[in-house]
């Protein structure tokens, strides 16, 4: 033995507990989703390029017809959670070599949702203390069962490390072809969680908005029993109209930014929680309606976020072959802030939306009698999918008039007063339950008719 080097080994204990600290139940299972969407890029050689010409298309049609695409299957209860699928599943020596490792080696091929090889490895390990994956493909299988309380205890050398795998037959068919992943014996902090009566329509909410555009073309969803449908980022634009929309290149990543207004809900309203900038990555919806520093807002020339904004809606769609480029975190459900190609997209996000916000500040300006133009102009909006909004490859948001401004008989008139004031005139009147806006149109009456104006 040589005694001129110290041990550097990971302890399995520490780097377990710390590796899984900072993520949540969700994002564990979104992780696991990844995983089986990864094996339906790996089995059927799609390009997530492809992806995006699907989004940005005229006229957008799923791949397959609906009955016919793969489907992941998420179920959970208190004892376990399970996710199983039927796309492709995961080759035997992807498993031997490349899936337990922390982390990609120098001949991982990119394309993937799976950026740093940490996320199956991560969710398995906070979940639960037992876990067993099972998987095939068209030409192997592999089966593979761990104990992880006792497989923490054997941590002598890194060959400890290594993960048991048993061989399994092939699958008979492409269609069977899957992988099939459960996690039992949860750790009691996941079971509280799954306890919990919100914990359901959160899950599913998660899922619908982050793979919205892989349900829409590739996947079908199930979340215990149900399936799930994508989520919808309410486009629009005025009819006759432009969106501000442009895209660019850089250093591998290629950026498409669109600015508009929404579409108006049941009620003929905007719906503030649904305002914002949604940032997806590789097709991957990260940030969803977000109103904070990290899409801009506050950082001048963006606005900060007001109430009057809530028919705004922005998308930058972040597209790479390799998915260490995009500026998203570990997790995929936050961004990088400090990373190149965002800041240079963040900038540009700013200057797209100038024109909708100068729009915006039109439609609700301080102090008008007059019905602004911009207000019936953002009520006749037509609803659109996002390669229906972008005709051109740069282009700027443009309302043309639809009506005349419709004059206003009524306004309102706000002042401050003090109460004692009031508590005369009410004492005067001998009207002592007399509201401040009854007495502010009395006096006004009192004023005109006094003044001969009537």
């Amino acid at each position: 033995m040589n005694n001129n080097f110290a041990s550097a080994y990971p302890r399995k204990n520490f780097f377990i507990q710390m590796f899984t600290k900072d993520i949540g139940l969700e994002d564990c299972i979104l992780d696991l989703i990844d995983n089986s969407i990864d094996g339906l890029i790996r089995s059927r050689k799609i390009k997530l390029s492809d992806l995006s010409k699907w989004v940005f298309a005229k006229d957008p049609k799923p791949s397959v017809h609906l009955t016919g695409r793969p489907v992941i299957r998420v179920t959970f209860s208190e004892d376990s959670v399970k996710v199983e699928d039927n796309c492709g599943g995961l080759d035997l020596e992807y498993a031997r070599n490349e899936a337990f490792n922390f982390g990609h080696g120098p001949d991982w091929k990119k394309g993937f949702l799976g950026v740093y090889g940490v996320g199956l490895k991560r969710a398995l390990f906070k979940l639960g203390e037992e876990f067993r994956i099972e998987s095939h493909t068209i030409e192997n299988g592999f089966e593979c069962s761990l104990d992880v309380s006792e497989w923490i205890k054997q941590d002598k050398s890194v060959d400890d490390w290594r993960i048991p795998l048993k061989e399994l037959p092939k699958a008979h068919s492409e269609k069977s072809a899957g992988t099939s992943i459960l996690v039992s014996r949860l750790h009691n902090e996941v079971k509280m969680c799954v306890k919990a009566g919100s914990f359901y329509k959160s899950l599913y909410d998660s899922i619908r908005r982050t793979y919205s555009f892989f349900i829409g073309k590739y996947v079908r969803i199930y979340l215990n029993q149900t399936e799930i449908e994508p989520y919808r980022i309410p486009l629009s634009r005025p009819k006759g109209g432009n969106v501000s929309y442009e895209e660019f290149e850089k250093n591998g990543v290629k950026v498409r930014i669109i600015a508009t207004i929404a579409e108006l809900d049941d009620t003929g309203r905007y719906n503030q929680a649904l305002a914002g900038w949604y940032v997806v990555c590789n097709g991957r919806i990260v940030l969803l309606a977000d109103k904070s520093e990290i899409t801009g807002w506050g950082i001048p020339p963006m606005p900060t976020y007001q109430p009057k904004h809530r028919c705004f809606i922005g998308l930058a769609f972040f597209q790479a072959e390799n998915p260490l480029l995009l500026p998203w975190t570990t997790t995929k459900t936050a961004l990088n802030k400090e990373s190149p190609i965002y800041l240079t997209a963040r900038d540009r996000m700013a200057i797209v939306a100038r024109p909708v916000f100068s729009f915006i500040n039109k439609k609700y300006p301080s102090d008008l009698d007059v019905e602004p133009i911009e207000r019936d102009i953002a009520r006749v909006v037509e609803s659109k999918s996002v390669g229906q909004l972008v005709s051109n490859k740069n282009t700027i948001f443009s309302a043309p008039p639809q009506a005349q401004p419709t004059p206003r008989t009524t306004t309102s008139v706000q002042y401050s007063a003090k109460i004692s004031d009031l508590e005369k005139i009410r004492k005067h009147l001998r009207k002592p339950k007399m509201g401040a806006s009854r007495i502010g149109e009395y006096t006004l009456a009192y004023f005109l008719e006094k003044e001969g104006l009537k």
